[in-house]
Protein backbone atom coordinates (compact mmCIF):
# COMPACT_ATOMS: atom_id res chain seq x y z
CA UNK A 1 0.00 0.00 0.00
CA UNK A 2 1.39 3.45 -0.91
CA UNK A 3 2.13 5.95 1.86
CA UNK A 4 -0.51 8.54 2.72
CA UNK A 5 1.63 11.68 2.92
CA UNK A 6 0.54 14.59 5.10
CA UNK A 7 0.62 18.23 4.12
CA UNK A 8 2.21 20.74 6.51
CA UNK A 9 -0.06 22.62 8.91
CA UNK A 10 0.62 25.94 7.18
CA UNK A 11 0.44 26.97 3.51
CA UNK A 12 3.53 27.91 1.48
CA UNK A 13 5.84 26.48 4.13
CA UNK A 14 9.55 27.03 3.46
CA UNK A 15 12.68 26.10 5.46
CA UNK A 16 16.43 25.99 4.84
CA UNK A 17 19.07 23.30 5.25
CA UNK A 18 21.15 23.52 8.41
CA UNK A 19 24.34 22.05 6.98
CA UNK A 20 25.28 20.75 3.55
CA UNK A 21 24.15 17.25 2.49
CA UNK A 22 25.34 14.73 -0.08
CA UNK A 23 23.16 12.72 -2.45
CA UNK A 24 23.18 9.84 0.09
CA UNK A 25 22.24 11.68 3.30
CA UNK A 26 19.24 9.94 4.95
CA UNK A 27 18.71 12.33 7.88
CA UNK A 28 18.35 15.98 6.87
CA UNK A 29 18.64 18.82 9.37
CA UNK A 30 16.61 22.03 8.83
CA UNK A 31 16.77 25.42 10.49
CA UNK A 32 13.48 24.40 12.20
CA UNK A 33 10.58 21.99 11.63
CA UNK A 34 7.67 24.13 12.83
CA UNK A 35 4.42 23.13 11.00
CA UNK A 36 6.08 20.12 9.34
CA UNK A 37 4.16 16.83 9.55
CA UNK A 38 5.35 13.29 8.87
CA UNK A 39 5.18 11.36 6.69
CA UNK A 40 5.65 14.13 4.19
CA UNK A 41 7.22 15.36 0.98
CA UNK A 42 9.56 18.32 0.38
CA UNK A 43 11.42 19.94 -2.52
CA UNK A 44 15.04 21.07 -2.10
CA UNK A 45 16.55 23.78 -4.31
CA UNK A 46 13.49 24.51 -6.43
CA UNK A 47 14.72 28.10 -6.36
CA UNK A 48 17.76 29.88 -5.01
CA UNK A 49 17.72 32.60 -2.35
CA UNK A 50 16.96 35.20 -5.03
CA UNK A 51 13.84 33.30 -6.11
CA UNK A 52 15.37 32.14 -9.39
CA UNK A 53 14.31 28.68 -10.58
CA UNK A 54 17.15 26.14 -10.38
CA UNK A 55 15.93 22.97 -12.19
CA UNK A 56 19.44 21.47 -12.38
CA UNK A 57 19.76 21.57 -8.57
CA UNK A 58 16.19 20.54 -7.71
CA UNK A 59 15.38 17.30 -5.82
CA UNK A 60 12.15 15.92 -4.32
CA UNK A 61 12.44 13.93 -1.10
CA UNK A 62 10.01 11.96 1.08
CA UNK A 63 10.43 11.42 4.83
CA UNK A 64 8.74 9.28 7.45
CA UNK A 65 9.55 11.14 10.66
CA UNK A 66 10.38 14.45 12.31
CA UNK A 67 12.74 14.51 15.29
CA UNK A 68 13.72 17.91 16.63
CA UNK A 69 14.93 19.78 13.56
CA UNK A 70 15.67 16.58 11.63
CA UNK A 71 13.71 14.89 8.85
CA UNK A 72 14.25 11.15 9.35
CA UNK A 73 13.68 8.11 7.18
CA UNK A 74 14.38 10.22 4.09
CA UNK A 75 13.87 8.77 0.60
CA UNK A 76 16.13 10.53 -1.87
CA UNK A 77 15.27 11.12 -5.54
CA UNK A 78 11.55 10.79 -4.77
CA UNK A 79 8.90 11.18 -7.48
CA UNK A 80 11.34 10.52 -10.37
CA UNK A 81 13.68 13.33 -9.34
CA UNK A 82 17.49 13.04 -9.07
CA UNK A 83 19.45 12.69 -5.83
CA UNK A 84 21.86 15.61 -5.53
CA UNK A 85 24.24 17.33 -3.11
CA UNK A 86 22.84 20.53 -1.58
CA UNK A 87 24.58 23.41 0.14
CA UNK A 88 24.04 24.74 3.64
CA UNK A 89 21.15 27.22 3.55
CA UNK A 90 19.47 25.63 0.50
CA UNK A 91 15.72 26.32 0.39
CA UNK A 92 13.43 23.41 1.35
CA UNK A 93 9.76 23.84 0.40
CA UNK A 94 6.83 21.76 1.61
CA UNK A 95 4.54 22.15 -1.38
CA UNK A 96 2.18 19.50 -2.83
CA UNK A 97 3.73 17.59 -5.75
CA UNK A 98 2.69 14.79 -8.11
CA UNK A 99 4.14 11.89 -6.08
CA UNK A 100 2.13 12.97 -3.06
CA UNK A 101 -1.11 13.23 -5.03
CA UNK A 102 -0.54 9.98 -6.93
CA UNK A 103 -0.06 8.06 -3.66
CA UNK A 104 -3.32 9.50 -2.36
CA UNK A 105 -5.15 8.63 -5.60
CA UNK A 106 -3.85 5.04 -5.47
CA UNK A 107 -5.02 4.61 -1.86
CA UNK A 108 -8.50 5.97 -2.63
CA UNK A 109 -8.82 3.81 -5.77
CA UNK A 110 -7.96 0.68 -3.79
CA UNK A 111 -10.88 1.28 -1.42
CA UNK A 112 -13.53 2.76 -3.72
CA UNK A 113 -14.72 2.10 -7.25
CA UNK A 114 -15.38 4.70 -9.95
CA UNK A 115 -18.99 5.11 -8.75
CA UNK A 116 -17.87 6.08 -5.26
CA UNK A 117 -18.87 2.78 -3.63
CA UNK A 118 -16.65 0.87 -1.21
CA UNK A 119 -14.96 -2.13 -2.78
CA UNK A 120 -15.30 -5.69 -1.44
CA UNK A 121 -13.76 -6.40 1.95
CA UNK A 122 -10.65 -8.53 1.38
CA UNK A 123 -9.90 -9.30 5.03
CA UNK A 124 -11.78 -10.33 7.06
CA UNK A 125 -13.64 -12.25 4.37
CA UNK A 126 -17.05 -12.00 6.01
CA UNK A 127 -19.18 -9.69 8.12
CA UNK A 128 -20.01 -11.57 11.31
CA UNK A 129 -22.90 -9.29 12.27
CA UNK A 130 -24.77 -6.40 10.69
CA UNK A 131 -27.37 -4.31 12.50
CA UNK A 132 -29.87 -1.68 11.37
CA UNK A 133 -30.78 0.78 14.12
CA UNK A 134 -33.28 2.82 12.10
CA UNK A 135 -35.41 1.69 9.16
CA UNK A 136 -36.54 4.70 7.13
CA UNK A 137 -39.44 2.83 5.51
CA UNK A 138 -40.91 0.50 8.17
CA UNK A 139 -43.25 -1.13 5.68
CA UNK A 140 -40.42 -2.18 3.37
CA UNK A 141 -39.19 -5.75 3.36
CA UNK A 142 -35.42 -6.19 3.63
CA UNK A 143 -34.15 -9.41 2.11
CA UNK A 144 -30.69 -10.98 1.92
CA UNK A 145 -30.70 -10.09 -1.78
CA UNK A 146 -31.27 -6.44 -0.89
CA UNK A 147 -28.38 -6.47 1.57
CA UNK A 148 -26.11 -8.19 -0.95
CA UNK A 149 -26.86 -5.40 -3.40
CA UNK A 150 -25.01 -3.01 -1.10
CA UNK A 151 -22.44 -5.23 0.59
CA UNK A 152 -20.13 -7.54 -1.34
CA UNK A 153 -20.49 -10.56 0.93
CA UNK A 154 -21.95 -14.01 0.55
CA UNK A 155 -25.36 -14.83 1.96
CA UNK A 156 -23.75 -17.04 4.59
CA UNK A 157 -21.79 -14.05 5.86
CA UNK A 158 -24.93 -12.11 6.81
CA UNK A 159 -26.08 -13.56 10.13
CA UNK A 160 -29.25 -11.50 10.66
CA UNK A 161 -30.71 -8.34 12.11
CA UNK A 162 -31.66 -7.29 15.65
CA UNK A 163 -34.69 -9.20 16.89
CA UNK A 164 -37.52 -7.91 19.05
CA UNK A 165 -40.56 -10.02 18.14
CA UNK A 166 -44.04 -8.81 19.03
CA UNK A 167 -47.26 -10.83 18.99
CA UNK A 168 -50.40 -8.72 18.78
CA UNK A 169 -53.86 -10.14 19.38
CA UNK A 170 -56.88 -7.98 18.65
CA UNK A 171 -60.25 -8.82 20.15
CA UNK A 172 -61.68 -10.01 23.45
CA UNK A 173 -60.15 -13.09 25.10
CA UNK A 174 -62.04 -14.84 27.87
CA UNK A 175 -59.70 -17.83 28.24
CA UNK A 176 -56.32 -19.29 27.32
CA UNK A 177 -55.34 -18.68 23.67
CA UNK A 178 -52.28 -20.03 21.88
CA UNK A 179 -50.09 -18.24 19.33
CA UNK A 180 -51.91 -14.94 19.32
CA UNK A 181 -50.72 -12.83 16.40
CA UNK A 182 -49.22 -15.86 14.67
CA UNK A 183 -45.82 -17.59 14.82
CA UNK A 184 -42.46 -16.04 13.93
CA UNK A 185 -39.25 -17.75 12.79
CA UNK A 186 -35.97 -16.52 14.29
CA UNK A 187 -33.46 -15.44 11.60
CA UNK A 188 -30.38 -15.78 13.84
CA UNK A 189 -28.93 -16.59 17.24
CA UNK A 190 -30.41 -14.43 19.96
CA UNK A 191 -30.41 -14.13 23.76
CA UNK A 192 -33.59 -13.01 25.51
CA UNK A 193 -33.23 -10.24 28.09
CA UNK A 194 -36.88 -9.51 28.87
CA UNK A 195 -40.47 -10.42 28.04
CA UNK A 196 -43.36 -7.99 28.41
CA UNK A 197 -47.10 -7.82 27.84
CA UNK A 198 -49.40 -4.85 27.35
CA UNK A 199 -53.15 -4.49 26.91
CA UNK A 200 -54.85 -1.61 25.19
CA UNK A 201 -57.61 -1.56 27.80
CA UNK A 202 -57.47 -2.05 31.56
CA UNK A 203 -57.68 -5.72 32.54
CA UNK A 204 -61.21 -6.34 33.83
CA UNK A 205 -60.48 -9.71 35.43
CA UNK A 206 -58.49 -10.66 38.51
CA UNK A 207 -55.41 -10.94 36.32
CA UNK A 208 -54.29 -12.17 32.92
CA UNK A 209 -51.24 -14.45 32.63
CA UNK A 210 -49.20 -14.75 29.48
CA UNK A 211 -46.44 -16.91 28.08
CA UNK A 212 -43.61 -16.64 25.54
CA UNK A 213 -42.55 -19.85 23.81
CA UNK A 214 -39.59 -21.13 21.81
CA UNK A 215 -40.50 -24.19 19.73
CA UNK A 216 -43.78 -24.41 21.70
CA UNK A 217 -41.90 -24.61 25.02
CA UNK A 218 -42.27 -21.88 27.65
CA UNK A 219 -39.21 -19.72 28.38
CA UNK A 220 -40.33 -19.54 32.03
CA UNK A 221 -39.38 -22.13 34.62
CA UNK A 222 -42.97 -23.22 35.34
CA UNK A 223 -46.54 -22.04 35.28
CA UNK A 224 -46.23 -20.23 38.61
CA UNK A 225 -43.37 -18.05 37.32
CA UNK A 226 -45.23 -16.83 34.25
CA UNK A 227 -45.93 -13.08 34.64
CA UNK A 228 -49.45 -11.72 34.84
CA UNK A 229 -51.00 -8.30 34.46
CA UNK A 230 -52.90 -7.49 37.63
CA UNK A 231 -56.52 -6.37 37.63
CA UNK A 232 -56.77 -2.72 36.66
CA UNK A 233 -53.34 -2.78 35.01
CA UNK A 234 -52.18 -2.60 31.41
CA UNK A 235 -48.50 -3.63 31.49
CA UNK A 236 -46.05 -6.12 32.99
CA UNK A 237 -42.40 -6.89 32.16
CA UNK A 238 -39.96 -9.47 33.52
CA UNK A 239 -36.35 -10.52 33.12
CA UNK A 240 -36.86 -13.73 35.12
CA UNK A 241 -36.43 -16.07 32.16
CA UNK A 242 -35.32 -19.69 32.43
CA UNK A 243 -34.62 -20.30 28.72
CA UNK A 244 -32.87 -17.39 27.02
CA UNK A 245 -31.13 -18.79 23.95
CA UNK A 246 -32.86 -18.68 20.57
CA UNK A 247 -31.35 -20.44 17.53
CA UNK A 248 -31.87 -19.66 13.84
CA UNK A 249 -35.07 -21.31 12.61
CA UNK A 250 -36.69 -21.57 16.05
CA UNK A 251 -40.44 -20.90 16.03
CA UNK A 252 -41.49 -18.17 18.46
CA UNK A 253 -44.99 -17.53 19.78
CA UNK A 254 -46.91 -15.64 22.46
CA UNK A 255 -49.81 -17.15 24.39
CA UNK A 256 -52.49 -15.96 26.77
CA UNK A 257 -52.07 -18.50 29.55
CA UNK A 258 -54.82 -17.59 31.99
CA UNK A 259 -57.82 -15.28 32.12
CA UNK A 260 -59.95 -15.12 35.26
CA UNK A 261 -63.54 -16.35 35.11
CA UNK A 262 -64.93 -12.97 36.03
CA UNK A 263 -63.78 -11.02 32.99
CA UNK A 264 -61.80 -10.86 29.75
CA UNK A 265 -58.76 -9.20 28.19
CA UNK A 266 -58.78 -7.17 24.96
CA UNK A 267 -56.06 -6.39 22.40
CA UNK A 268 -52.94 -7.79 24.06
CA UNK A 269 -49.36 -7.37 22.83
CA UNK A 270 -46.62 -9.79 23.95
CA UNK A 271 -43.08 -8.71 23.12
CA UNK A 272 -39.56 -9.96 23.84
CA UNK A 273 -36.11 -8.45 23.44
Amino acid sequence: MPTLYLAPTANFLSKTLNGAITDLTATITLNNTTNVQAPGVAVIDRTDSAGTSTPNAREVIAFTGVSGNDLTGVTRAFSNSTARSHSDGAIVEFNPEVGMFNSLATIVASGMDSNGYLRAIASPVSIARGEISTLIAPSALISVATVLGHFTVSGASVSGFPLSPAFIGSGAYSGPTTAIGGVLTSPRYYTLSWVAAMTRFVVSTASVGFDFKIRDASVFANATTRPAIAAGGTYISTSSIATRNINPGNLLSGDIATVGTDGFVRQITIQAG
